[in-house]
């Protein structure tokens, strides 16, 4: 995963063994799928808006790398 590439440490949640997780990961996002990434509090969306930013050169900044 890029996130591994660059070295930065994520927490991942297992939304599907818990149905409060995944409430709150649909209020907080607004998406339905998964995954939904956050960086601090900023929604970045799912894995192609992630890649995304890469491919713009604006994911380490946002990471502050």
């Amino acid at each position: 995963m890029l996130l591994e590439q660059k070295n930065t440490p994520y927490t991942e949640f297992a939304i599907d063994k818990t149905a409060n997780l995944r409430k709150q990961m649909m209020t907080r996002s607004g998406g339905h799928t998964v995954p939904q990434i956050f960086i601090g509090d900023k929604h970045v969306g799912g894995c192609d808006e992630l890649y995304a930013l890469e491919r713009k050169g604006q994911l380490d900044k946002l990471l502050s790398l």
